[in-house]
């Protein structure tokens, strides 16, 4: 359950209350796990290392918001704006999160398994090293997105846009990748596997002919 009186000044004393708190406090790192706070704007709000696990953040703003390491699984971020904030080493796993928008965000060793991004946009997002298992990423925009080293086993990407998207040593074991758009066959060959990767049959003929290690079980 969330503190009170940290939902409380929140809600009343507003962003530069709340940053003004952080900054002055001794006190224990932000409860507000479970909390409503959709709708809100929070541009710039320090979220850093707070629990969040389960809190409301639909609708609301989070420009430029700090949200570094910040427990925020299962919360509800659906049709949240999170343009160019940082979630660096965030746990988002199983959060919802369909249709937001992550532009030029820093998702950074984040943990998204499981995680609902359908539809969102995660253009320029950054999110290398990334664990991304079992998340729907359907229909997504990727483009210019950093997935070096990412894990994606098992990750739903059907219909995902991947212009210029930087697969460098990307795990896409058991992925779907069914009906994606411009995504380059020169950036995706260098993922670390497709083993057992679903994809449309001219895309997977493209890369078995240079690349067939890239379909070969990897080595345990």
């Amino acid at each position: 359950m969330a503190n009170p009186e940290h939902v409380r000044l929140l809600i009343d004393g507003g962003v530069e209350e709340w940053n003004k708190f952080r900054r002055n406090s001794q006190s224990p790192l932000p409860d507000l796990s479970g909390a409503d706070l959709s709708g809100y704007d929070f541009t710039s709000l320090d979220l850093s290392h707070a629990n969040l696990e389960g809190v409301d953040l639909s609708d609301a703003y989070l420009y430029r918001a700090n949200l570094t390491e910040a427990l925020l699984t299962r919360a509800n971020l659906t049709e949240a704006d999170i343009l160019e904030a940082n979630f660096i080493k965030a746990n988002l796993s199983f959060a919802t999160m369909i249709g937001v928008d992550l532009t030029a965000t820093g998702l950074i060793a984040c943990n998204l398994e499981g995680a609902n991004l359908e539809r969102s946009n995660l253009t320029q997002a950054s999110l290398p090293w990334g664990n991304l298992t079992g998340a729907n990423l359907s229909q997504t925009k990727l483009n210019l997105t950093d997935l070096r080293e990412a894990k994606l086993m098992r990750a739903n990407l059907q219909g995902a846009s991947f212009q210029d998207t930087s697969f460098t040593g990307a795990i896409l074991q058991e992925a779907n990748l069914l009906g994606v758009t411009h995504v380059s066959i020169d950036l995706l060959a260098k993922a670390k596997t497709l083993y057992q990767a679903q994809l449309d049959q001219e895309v997977k003929d493209q890369l078995f002919q240079d690349h067939p290690h890239l379909f070969e079980k990897p080595q345990a």
